[in-house]
C-alpha cells in the first residue's frame, strides 16, 4: 500500500504539465521550404573559384580580341567552349570525386537537388558566355550572329554530351577527368580544321547555313536528356 502511495506521490510531484503553444513551437522548428532561386544562391558559394576564373578569362579574351580585331578570336572561342562544357561536367560530379556524396545524400537537400542546382548555375554561365561572345565577335568581324553562335555552341554541346556519357561510364567514374580529354580532342580537331583544312570549313559552313539551327536544337535536346539521366542516376553510384 505504501509503495503505491509513494508511486502516486512521485507521479504527482513530477507530473509534466501540458505544454503551452506546442504546435506553434513545432512549426517554428520545421525546416522552411527553399525555392529554386534560394537554392541556386546557396549553391553559388560552392562553385569553385577556378570555374569563375575560367569564365572571366574567356570573356576577357573575347572582349580584347574583338576590340583589337584579332582574327583568331572566333577560333579561340570555338576551342575554349568545349573546356567550358568539361568544367561543367567535372563540377557536377565533384561530390563523387571527393567522396562527399554519402554526406550530401543524408543532408537536407538530396544529391539530385544539389547537382540540378549546380547544372543550372553552370548552364547560366555558359549562356552568358555565348550571349556575350557571339554578338560581339559577329559585330567586330562583320559576320552573321546566328552563324557565329552556331560555330561556338555546337562544339560545346558535343563536348557536353560526350562528357556526361563518359563520366557515367565505369571508366569515367574511376578516371574522373575523361571529359577534359574529350574537350581537348574536340578543341584540337576544330582548331586544326579551321587552320589547315579550308575546304572542310567551307563544307561545314554550308551545312550550318542550311541545317545548323536544326543540328543545334537536336544537340541541345540530347544534352538536356543526358543531364536528366545524370541527375537521376547520380545517387546510384554514390
Amino acid at each position: 500500500m505504501r509503495k503505491k502511495e509513494l508511486k502516486s506521490l512521485l507521479n504527482e510531484a513530477f507530473y509534466a504539465p501540458d505544454p503551452k503553444n506546442k504546435q506553434a513551437f513545432l512549426k517554428n522548428i520545421r525546416p522552411r521550404e527553399v525555392s529554386l532561386p534560394s537554392m541556386l544562391v546557396q549553391q553559388l558559394a560552392y562553385i569553385r573559384f577556378s570555374v569563375w576564373l575560367f569564365a572571366a578569362a574567356v570573356l576577357i579574351i573575347v572582349v580584347a580580341g574583338s576590340a583589337f580585331h584579332f582574327e583568331e578570336t572566333e577560333k579561340l572561342m570555338t576551342a575554349l567552349m568545349p573546356f567550358t562544357a568539361a568544367i561543367s561536367v567535372l563540377e557536377t560530379h565533384r561530390s563523387n570525386r571527393y567522396g562527399m556524396s554519402e554526406i550530401e545524400r543524408v543532408t537536407r537537400f538530396s544529391l539530385r537537388s544539389v547537382n540540378f542546382a549546380r547544372m543550372t548555375i553552370l548552364g547560366i554561365i555558359s549562356v552568358i558566355l555565348l550571349g556575350v561572345s557571339a554578338p560581339l565577335i559577329a559585330y567586330s568581324f562583320g559576320e552573321k550572329k546566328i552563324m557565329t553562335a552556331l560555330r561556338i555552341i555546337i562544339p560545346y554541346l558535343v563536348a557536353m554530351i560526350l562528357g556526361l556519357i563518359s563520366e557515367r561510364s565505369a571508366y569515367g567514374r574511376k578516371n574522373g577527368y575523361l571529359s577534359l580529354g574529350i574537350a581537348s580532342v574536340i578543341a584540337v580537331f576544330n582548331f586544326w580544321i579551321d587552320s589547315f583544312r579550308p575546304e572542310a570549313v567551307q563544307v561545314y559552313i554550308r551545312i550550318l547555313e542550311t541545317k545548323g539551327v536544326l543540328i543545334a536544337i537536336i544537340l541541345l535536346l540530347v544534352t538536356i536528356f543526358e543531364q536528366w539521366k545524370t541527375i537521376n542516376n547520380v545517387e546510384a553510384f554514390a
